[in-house]
């Protein structure tokens, strides 16, 4: 008798019953509708900053509302606590602090590379300025590398792998989706490479996810990611506003296209780094 396929391990526990995909559309489905009620009552609340800075920072922290869908999306639909969505919190911590460092320092290597000419970075803030913002920026930028990752890797990933055996349905669905929210119209032609990089960033996140079986490799990752795009060299329009450096394009300029080789590469390699220090 043929050994039924290996599944990968999960961040949520979904052994205990049955996995319904109605279900998991329909948490979905609940997850949207809960962000879109919590971000109109966010964005309400909150003052309109008309500076580059606080429009970031507002943006950033807008994704405590997506926190906060999950959790009642779980609770409502599923009857579990959110911190169900990060598997075991202990071994989430240690393996995402050890991914985090050696990603960064990876970073670090690639930030010493020099870029094509035509994409030398322009400073954009004074050090000073930048280092007073750290402090509000890197945890913002935790709640938002976490909110996506919650959702896409805890529960739509966890809730597929338990389903199904193929990566082609439990990483690759996800990822698409991650990658399709990403889509940009405002850079035009430009939009859907946002989507090809989104899509093959989740595709690492989702298996770091399958072989860690917590979400704390794949946080670590994004924030390392986010960290680099947001804090480090950003695009002067989107979430630029609390960038270092910027490229010398706009998102919808055809001269940002070299610059996409470069930010899978980055994907690849620092994906590569994660893995490696799992497998210690």
């Amino acid at each position: 008798m043929t050994p039924p396929p290996a599944r990968a391990p999960l961040p949520e526990l979904w052994t205990d019953a049955p996995v319904a995909l109605w279900r998991t559309g329909l948490g979905f489905i609940l997850f949207a509708l809960f962000y879109v009620a919590f971000s109109a009552v966010w964005f309400l609340a909150m003052p309109q900053p008309q500076d580059p800075q606080g429009l970031t920072l507002t943006m950033l922290g807008s994704f405590i509302v997506a926190i906060l869908a999950v959790a009642l999306m779980m609770r409502t639909l599923h009857q579990r606590p959110l911190v169900r969505l990060i598997g075991t919190p202990d071994i989430a911590l240690r393996q995402g602090l050890r991914c985090f460092g050696a990603v960064m320092l990876m970073l670090g290597l690639v930030w010493m590379m020099p870029l094509p000419r035509d994409l030398t970075p322009i400073r954009y803030m004074s050090l000073p300025d930048w280092a007073r913002l750290l402090p509000l920026a890197l945890p913002l930028l935790m709640i938002q590398v976490s909110a996506e990752e919650l959702l896409f890797r805890g529960y739509l990933q966890s809730r597929l792998a338990a389903r199904f055996a193929s990566p082609a349905i439990w990483a690759l669905l996800p990822s698409v989706l991650f990658g399709a929210l990403h889509f940009q119209s405002s850079a035009g032609d430009n939009g859907w490479l946002f989507v090809l990089t989104a899509t093959v960033f989740g595709l690492a996140a989702a298996d770091l996810t399958r072989r860690s079986g917590t979400l704390g490799p794949a946080i670590a990752l994004h924030l390392a990611n986010n960290i680099f795009g947001v804090l480090l060299l950003a695009l002067p329009d989107g979430l630029g506003g609390l960038a270092l450096f910027h490229l010398p394009v706009a998102s919808a300029d055809p001269a940002l296209r070299p610059f996409i080789p470069i930010d899978l590469a980055t994907t690849l390699v620092l994906w590569l780094t994660a893995r490696l220090v799992l497998r210690r």
